[in-house]
C-alpha cells in the first residue's frame, strides 16, 4: 500500500513512472469525462473507472482483496476513508471464487484506517486486504477514478 497526494508527485519518487503516468492520465479522464463508467488506458492491462459512490459506515462496508489488479484510487470529490491490513489470510488469497477480480470478505486482523481528501490518492497491489467507501464522518458521495493496473505489469 502507498498514499500520496497528486499535488506532490514529484515527492513520490519511490513510485515506478508508470504509475505516475497512470495518475495523470486518470486526472486527465476525469477533467474530461463527467460520466460514471470504464475507460481505457492501455486495453484490459491498463484501464480507468470513474465512479460516484456513497460511503457508509465501516461495519457496513466488506473489505475486498484482488488476485490479477492492482488499484490506484484517486479521490476527486470529497472525503472517503479507507481500512487496510496486512494480514490477509492464505486461505482467502487461494481461493479460486474470485468474481470480476474482486473477493469480498466481512474481517481482516490489525485492521488500521486512513482518510483521503480531494486530491490524495491510494495503491492497494494484488492480494493485500482494504476496505472503500467508508464513511469518514457521515455519509456522503464521493468521486473517485479506480485505476486497475494487471499484475504482469507491475
Amino acid at each position: 500500500m502507498f498514499f500520496g497526494n497528486v499535488e506532490r508527485l514529484k515527492w513520490s519518487s519511490i513510485l515506478p513512472d508508470t504509475f505516475l503516468n497512470y495518475i495523470h492520465q486518470a486526472l486527465k479522464i476525469a477533467q474530461d469525462n463527467q460520466e460514471n463508467g470504464r475507460y481505457e488506458i492501455d486495453g484490459d492491462n491498463v484501464f480507468c473507472f470513474l465512479m460516484t459512490p456513497e460511503t457508509e459506515a465501516r461495519e457496513e462496508r466488506k473489505t475486498e482483496i484482488h488476485r490479477d489488479y492492482l488499484d490506484i484510487q484517486i479521490i476527486l470529490d470529497g472525503e472517503e476513508t479507507f481500512g487496510y491490513s496486512i494480514e490477509t489470510p492464505q486461505a482467502l488469497l487461494d481461493k479460486p471464487d474470485y468474481t470480476n477480480d474482486v473477493l469480498l470478505f466481512n474481517e481482516v486482523g490489525n485492521e488500521s484506517f486512513i482518510s483521503l481528501r480531494k486530491g490524495d490518492f491510494i495503491i492497494f497491489y494484488p492480494g493485500e486486504s482494504h476496505r472503500p467507501q467508508c464513511a469518514t464522518r457521515e455519509p456522503m458521495t464521493v468521486r473517485k477514478a479506480v485505476v486497475k493496473v494487471h499484475r504482469d505489469l507491475i
